[in-house]
């Protein structure tokens, strides 16, 4: 089952911005006025933030605002560059110039610290204003119009805020909140967030915290803040808040002053709870927001899952890329290993996995040769990853085994291996460096891209359904290269490296032995040990030395780091 959170976005047609960036910065101050002009007739305005590098994120976050037809939203542009290209777009923005990078802040950098006191004055000034702003990360796309949700919850609701709470406690046909006591015990998600103006006074409080600690995280601040004075849930006693609050699943905060809510998680998702758990397709519902958290591979990473799900933002030369043509297969899966008797190993899920990546080999191999994008099928997993140590699922998660769709950034590395690893003897472009022309995007498509609206017929119609080569020989691929569909799809993939000359399988081995990224985490043998263990393209090699530079003389096996 596809995801159902909407509909692609197309190219946004976006209301008109106030003026065009030609007429300078000064126009696009965020000013009282701006701000108010946003608001809809509820008060509220949604508001993201973006730097050039993100920008993509900053369109696709609009697009699907636009498409919900709402108009009480505003983009900010952390720098010059980003500014000037939101308002050629025709996106209504304003300058914040934050005078941090350019490129992507890196989780936990001092950029990243900088940026969330940037956060906390927007926000200031979106309050002082009077407003009651729905504040996301970029990559927090908004998938429904929550206004809705947000009215049902007021006049007492101030602070709405999405929750790493991985176990839903939500009344679903009555679309609450979660359970206070129980959700609110997790990290609270400050990607997306709702905030009244009348908090005012602890948002004021939470950025001085920042400034007072720019080593600390924000989001752990902003819980901090509101856990002065303790949280407080109960209708009765010393601390006892209204019946009213309780029904709604409302608590309070900030020595009692501040009504707050945990969003529920399987509507206003994360990363775990969109993309693994797939809580609202096993509820049939839409969700309010997609927050691409609980992933491995970076914003590459972020971008590819979002394509999965078919809610980034592409340009028609994606679907329909001039002069290249694509490849797919379907995969074979060792269902026998998954969970034979209620219970999944470690070992059998390598198994599981290994087995795929020779097919994934293969396909990665003759799409190459054909000079093709892949198509990659979707991923059986039989275990979740997570940082940490677990018995096969994420403690407090209700993720059901085995993981399928399984996300490819569990599996691959799309930032680091893929992205800058070009197959030799391989007919995709390359730059200067010999890295894959168009990074990922030079390589492979996502396992719904023949599903998604935006494919054009011309690709989704033009199939052929050959016979895979015997080898990647000129004389075996002849006909495939000759093959004018703009879709091979192979009712199987062969393991086509066992049939690579040695020289030719060494070279590819060079490069393919980064593509794939590791599992995490059993519990470590011995204390300050690896708990980790990696995939390994060519574990049916023997011999062969992995990505880690480790020689393996006999057949592999599960082996914890380094």
């Amino acid at each position: 089952q596809q995801a159902v959170a909407s509909h692609p976005p197309e190219t946004a047609s976006h209301p008109p911005a106030a003026s065009n960036a030609s007429v300078g910065r000064a126009a696009y101050r965020l000013t009282r006025e701006l701000i108010r002009s946003r608001c809809n007739a509820h008060n509220i305005i949604l508001v993201t933030f973006v730097n050039f590098q993100r920008c993509d994120y900053g369109l696709t976050w609009s697009g699907h605002v636009v498409r919900l037809g709402l108009s009480n939203y505003l983009v900010g542009a952390m720098d010059g560059k980003a500014l000037e290209l939101l308002a050629s777009k025709k996106v209504p923005t304003f300058d914040m110039e934050s005078g941090l990078t350019t490129a992507d802040y890196g989780w936990g950098t001092k950029n990243f610290r900088k940026l969330g006191l940037r956060k906390c004055e927007l926000i200031l000034s979106l309050l002082s204003a009077g407003a009651d702003p729905i504040v996301t990360d970029a990559d927090a796309l908004i998938t429904r119009d929550p206004t809705p949700f947000v009215m049902r919850l007021r006049p007492e609701a101030q602070v709405l805020v999405t929750s790493d709470h991985l176990m839903a406690t939500d009344d679903a046909a009555a679309e609450s909140l979660e359970l206070p006591k129980r959700a609110s015990s997790s990290a609270w998600n400050i990607g997306y967030f709702y905030l009244h103006h009348s908090a005012l006074p602890a948002i004021a409080h939470w950025k001085r915290m920042c400034e007072e600690h720019p080593d600390l995280w924000d989001q752990n601040l902003f819980k901090d803040v509101f856990k002065i004075g303790r949280l407080r849930f109960e209708t009765s006693g010393a601390d006892a808040i209204p019946q009213a609050e309780v029904d709604k699943r409302l608590f309070r905060g900030y020595n009692g002053t501040v009504t707050i809510g945990i969003l529920p998680v399987a509507t206003f998702c994360g990363g775990h709870t969109y993309f693994v758990q797939r809580m609202p397709q096993r509820r049939g519902v839409v969700p309010y927001s997609v927050h691409t958290t609980f992933q491995y591979s970076g914003a590459v990473g972020k971008t590819h899952r979002l394509r999965e799900a078919m809610l980034w933002a592409d340009d028609a030369a994606y679907f329909d890329p001039p002069g290249r043509s694509f490849l797919t297969y379907v995969p074979v899966v060792r269902r026998e290993l998954l969970r034979p008797a209620g219970v999944m190993g470690v070992a059998a899920h390598f198994e599981v996995v290994h087995h795929q990546l020779v097919q994934l080999r293969a396909a990665f191999l003759l799409a190459a040769r054909l000079g093709r994008l892949l198509i990659v099928p979707p991923l059986t997993c039989g275990l979740d990853r997570f940082w940490a140590p677990h018995n096969g699922t994420i403690p407090g998660s209700d993720t059901r085994l085995p993981v399928e769709p399984c996300p490819l950034d569990h599996v691959l590395d799309l930032e680091n291996g893929i992205s800058k690893h070009a197959l030799p003897d391989s007919r995709l472009a390359r730059d200067p460096a010999g890295r894959p022309l168009g990074g990922l995007e030079g390589v492979l498509r996502e396992f719904s891209f023949l599903n998604n609206s935006r494919t054009p017929d011309a690709v989704r119609q033009s199939l052929a359904f050959p016979d895979p080569p015997a080898d990647l020989s000129a004389a075996s691929l002849a006909p495939l290269a000759a093959a004018t569909a703009r879709v091979l799809h192979f009712a199987r993939m062969p393991d086509l490296y066992a049939t690579l000359p040695p020289a030719d399988a060494t070279r590819v081995r060079q490069e393919m032995m980064w593509y794939t990224t590791l599992w995490c985490c059993s519990k470590p043998a011995a204390p300050k040990t690896p708990g980790h263990i990696f995939y390994d393209m060519f574990f049916d090699v023997v011999p062969h030395t992995d990505k880690s530079r480790r020689e393996w003389t006999e057949p592999w096996t599960p082996k914890f780091g380094p």
